[in-house]
């Protein structure tokens, strides 16, 4: 997981937005043939083109076609209301059942209270926090010597389900392939890699 950085929502977002108060995400804005559909569309794109570089927002792993991901909120509308239409609480992320977005959603069991014990990829540099093993597992930093801020990245792991093991092979073979590009330089290895996901761990092993 790596941090976030938002730019200024769209023009059609916001225009949307004001002149909707009260407007349903489902049956007002996301739903295909509602009338605004399109600009769901176009906000799904921008952000995971121009803010995400085409990654899940949790997993980092590479999302090719925008049908394969859907803008999660990171703050479940049943419990944040307020933050529907809210930008910077919107993040690109796969359709994973296993693991992300639909797994702290559907699975982790988290409550409103749980929101204060986990990151925020929009607002924290998570990147810091996170360190992956040889063995493809994410941990926290070693440098981090924190209780609070290590608790803080296990309960990360535990919400979006980083540890899953398709994550952690993936990961694993990752750094197998940096290990094999021994013979070029760090700046060689990230552009040979960094359209195959998981840039904060390449960042890692590179030091780029």
């Amino acid at each position: 997981m790596r941090k976030i950085n938002k730019d200024s929502p769209l023009a059609s977002f916001t225009d949307f937005k004001d002149k909707n108060p009260g407007a349903d995400w489902n049956i007002d804005f996301s739903k295909p043939g509602c009338a605004r559909h399109p600009t769901y569309l176009e906000t799904r794109a921008t952000i995971l083109i121009n803010e995400q570089d085409c990654l899940c927002g949790y997993s980092e792993i590479p999302i090719e076609d925008e049908r394969d991901c859907h803008i999660d909120h990171f703050r479940k509308r049943n419990m944040f209301p307020e933050h529907t239409f809210n930008w910077d609480n919107l993040v690109a992320a796969c359709n994973d059942e296993d693991f992300g977005a639909k797994y702290k959603d559907n699975k982790s069991g988290i409550q409103k209270t749980d929101y204060a014990r986990f990151f925020d990829p929009v607002v924290d540099s998570v990147q810091d926090y996170f360190y992956y093993n040889e063995r493809g597992e994410i941990e926290p930093h070693p440098t981090l010597s924190d209780p609070v801020l290590q608790a803080k990245v296990q309960k990360t792991i535990e919400v979006f389900n980083l540890q899953d093991k398709s994550l952690v092979n993936r990961r694993k073979t990752v750094i197998e392939q940096i290990k094999a590009y021994a013979d070029l330089t760090e700046e060689e290895i990230f552009k040979a890699l960094k359209f195959g996901g998981f840039i904060s761990l390449i960042q890692q092993y590179t030091s780029v």
